[in-house]
């Protein structure tokens, strides 16, 4: 019990003696502090100062998604990865981190000083593709909850950050443009080859309709009849658009994407609206050279209506080929632009870093615990002189320190002349 207060007592009289060398060192911890926030003012001024710009995008309008994975699914952008369930903010941010851009405007031209560099030279980058590596540390991508992009270049200069983040939209529309370019001249080609087809297919269909009509003396068929074949005409007609549309589809994009999910879905229930306008409602063959399950019509109108639904068919073809390929040319030809700016990059004013208070206020509050750490050394310092014992321990645990160091160090010195001979 005794030694059990006479513990407690010689940890009341440390703390005591602590915060007696605290108060009494005080001006020390003060001064500490003091040097520790002047040097961390002088190396504010000379870590080299950075300026950020930052250039901000209104958010795309949610419809424009289906037409971004459209163009981008199968079109190869290096450096660009979409999963399916991207918004179409985060398509555009995807396009901003792609090697693709990146390129681009480490490769444009800016005026810094007295001359005019690319900018992986003003980064002291051999070349562009290493300075790709180095592009995250300098701008940076961001999406806020509303959808809108921004887009901050950190540079030492701030013309050359508020250009580079302004660069950077740019090229964004650039790409956009290429890639919508060259999705549409593919299916302006593609829907070209099938125009002239279906030209040639309706020209056959038209003389052979001319040639049967001028063989049979002219047959006509009920006015009921007729409208029943014209009808399966054009859907038959708008089956044969639809499959040449998914054909151009997938010539760009991919199986699942919403786009050609939908065409087929339209493909399909048009095939049924044919067979049940064929069969009378109760589809029972998959025939399609039979229109209409009229036993009492001659075998010569027959004939007549498989002619005329031919020729209709083709028309309707036709017709849509021709609104598409125009419509392609205008996309081919469309020059507008695909982002749109909110706010344009401007120099900044002030450097955004380093930040001189923050520096200070953490050195100083480092300079602080340092020299409450010198004192409380100092004062345990001064006790173990008048504790042998314990002044014993920490130099028996020195010496064995000191003697770990110099086996390593007799250690490494051997080895290094075992190499050398």
């Amino acid at each position: 019990m005794m030694q059990h207060n006479n513990d407690v007592k010689a940890e009341q009289i440390d703390l005591l003696d602590f915060l007696l060398a605290l108060v009494n060192r005080r001006w020390m911890i003060v001064k500490t502090t003091f040097l520790a926030a002047v040097l961390a003012l002088l190396l504010t001024f000379l870590i080299p100062k950075k300026y950020t710009a930052t250039a901000i995008l209104m958010p795309p309008a949610e419809g424009e998604k289906n037409s971004m994975l459209g163009v981008f699914s199968q079109v190869s952008v290096p450096g660009l990865s979409l999963p399916s369930n991207t918004t179409s903010a985060e398509i555009l941010v995807q396009i901003l981190k792609s090697r693709a851009v990146g390129e681009r405007v480490l490769n444009r031209f800016f005026h810094v000083e007295n001359d005019t560099l690319p900018l992986y030279r003003i980064l002291k980058a051999p070349s562009s593709d290493i300075a790709c590596w180095g592009l995250p540390n300098i701008v940076a991508f961001t999406v806020s909850e509303q959808g809108f992009i921004a887009i901050a270049a950190k540079m030492h200069n701030p013309q050359i950050a508020a250009d580079v983040a302004n660069a950077f939209v740019a090229e964004l529309d650039n790409v956009n443009q290429e890639k919508s370019v060259s999705r549409a001249k593919s299916s302006r080609i593609y829907i070209a080859e099938q125009l002239v087809e279906t030209e040639k297919k309706l020209t056959e269909a038209t003389e052979r309709l001319a040639l049967f009509q001028q063989q049979n003396k002219t047959i006509a068929l009920e006015e009921q009849t007729k409208a029943s074949i014209e009808q399966a005409g054009e859907l038959k007609g708008q089956i044969l658009a639809q499959e040449i549309q998914l054909g151009v589809m997938l010539k760009s994009m991919k199986s699942e994407n919403p786009l050609v999910v939908q065409t087929r879905r339209q493909l399909e229930a048009l095939n049924r609206r044919y067979q049940e306008l064929q069969h009378g409602g109760s589809p029972t063959s998959k025939n399609d050279d039979v229109f209409l399950p009229i036993t009492d019509v001659p075998h010569v109108g027959v004939q007549l209506a498989l002619l005329l639904r031919e020729a209709k068919a083709q028309e309707t073809v036709w017709q849509l080929l021709n609104q598409q390929y125009y419509q392609a040319k205008i996309e081919e030809a469309r020059n507008t632009p695909t982002v749109q700016v909110l706010d344009v990059a401007v120099p900044p004013p002030f450097p955004s870093s380093p930040k001189r208070k923050m520096w200070v206020f953490v050195f100083a509050l480092l300079g602080f615990f340092l020299g409450i750490v010198a004192v409380f050394f100092q004062a345990y310092a001064k006790q173990l002189e008048s504790r042998p014992q314990e002044k014993a321990r920490w130099l028996q645990m020195i010496g064995n320190l000191r003697d770990d160091v110099h086996a390593v160090k007799s250690r490494f010195l051997h080895q290094s002349q075992h190499h050398r001979n």
